[in-house]
């Protein structure tokens, strides 16, 4: 009988199956470092960097490397899975609304110092009426809006509520949460007016909080393309970027980033090559994030970047050569790879992330926090 023989692990980018996502790691520790150094100079805050965009263990524990103060996640899932691979300071930056999310967030508290966000009064008798019938006290975020997604806009109504959350028994408010959305304009100085608007709103809200009686020592803010300008507002204690860990078209786009930073590349294979005017990768949108910013594109190749993924269906990535561009002469079973429009949704599509070092293979990193929507 022949010997059953184990397959050898792949050591150089040559060796892996297709599609899968690969991580620069001289790229990856520029971008933590880059950040990192952003935050080191701001007059009041430290880097508490959100974890959605990588969901790995070995990247948060880089950029606790780096100086971050804690990790950002966004579901009780993501927390579940940070806390199971040993990190004890979370933000679960999102509004949490029902005994279905308390009820697996209790456990979590004797293992992680966690706080959450609120930002109505029925969320925080809600919330209340749980922790207190439990005997405990959790630390909760007023969240501000700088962005048309959740959280208060009117300070009147945020008063109100940190009013009520203060009379409240199992909810001790500590801090103010906003976002600012950055992400429709590449004009430097609008992004640099939206970031300081966005940390000078949460400082305001805070020190109108503090003078109403209230202990605030967090102000939260900042997203990858404004936390250097938010870092620059006085009294702001806190960055949350995501994407810069990886970065991706979408935030080279707004700058001041490049393409030669981004670290997250996806490995595609050449399939087909039937039509002259096309080629058929194997990465489509159960591979790459199915986001496309209308540019015509789900991606660009790493290493000829005027070449665009086209448009995208499930399985097949498609690549039309428009008029001007050279025919780049792909043979089938080439392997090229993508820069993805989007980080967060890509890493989302994989189990693991594969570490290259050039063409070696350095590691592979689970992806824990993978689907953790709840």
């Amino acid at each position: 009988m022949t010997p059953v023989r184990s397959r050898q692990a792949p050591r150089v980018i040559g060796d892996l199956d297709t599609p899968v996502p690969l991580v620069d790691v001289n790229r990856l520790e520029a971008n933590l470092a880059g950040m990192a150094a952003i935050a080191a100079g701001s007059v009041s805050a430290r880097l508490r960097p959100h974890t959605k965009t990588h969901k790995t263990r070995e990247v948060a524990q880089r950029q606790l490397a780096h100086g971050a103060a804690g990790l950002t996640v966004a579901k009780i899932g993501e927390a579940e899975a940070m806390i199971d691979a040993g990190f004890d300071d979370l933000y679960i930056a999102y509004p949490l609304v029902g005994d279905a999310k308390y009820e697996r967030l209790l456990p979590l508290l004797d293992r992680s110092r966690i706080r959450f966000d609120v930002d109505s009064i029925p969320a925080a008798d809600s919330a209340s009426a749980f922790f207190a019938r439990h005997g405990r006290v959790v630390d909760v975020c007023l969240e501000m809006d700088s962005a048309g997604r959740s959280g208060l806009v009117d300070i009147d109504e945020a008063i109100a509520v940190a009013a009520r959350i203060g009379e409240l028994p199992g909810l001790r408010l500590v801090g103010v949460m906003n976002y600012g959305n950055a992400y429709g304009t590449s004009d430097p100085a609008e992004q640099a007016a939206i970031g300081r608007r966005e940390g000078e709103f949460a400082v305001e809200v805070a020190d109108l909080l503090r003078r109403a009686g209230h202990d605030i020592s967090v102000v939260t803010v900042g997203s990858t393309p404004t936390a250097r300008h938010a870092a620059r507002v006085d009294g702001v204690t806190e960055l949350r970027p995501g994407v810069y860990a990886l970065l991706d078209l979408k935030q080279v786009s707004l700058g001041p980033w490049s393409l030669d930073q981004c670290a997250l590349t996806v490995l595609a294979t050449v399939v087909s090559h039937a039509r002259p005017d096309r080629y058929i990768l194997d990465a489509g949108l159960k591979a790459m994030a199915g986001e496309n910013y209308e540019w015509g594109t789900y991606g660009r190749i790493l290493d000829q970047p005027e070449i665009v993924v086209t448009r995208a269906t499930e399985e097949h990535g498609i690549v039309l050569l428009p008029d001007g561009v050279a025919d780049p002469g792909w043979r089938i079973g080439e392997r090229v790879r993508v820069i993805p429009d989007h980080a967060c949704g890509t890493v989302n599509m994989h189990e693991e992330l594969v570490a290259v070092d050039g063409e070696r293979v350095v590691d592979r990193w689970r992806v824990i926090g993978r689907g953790r929507v709840r």
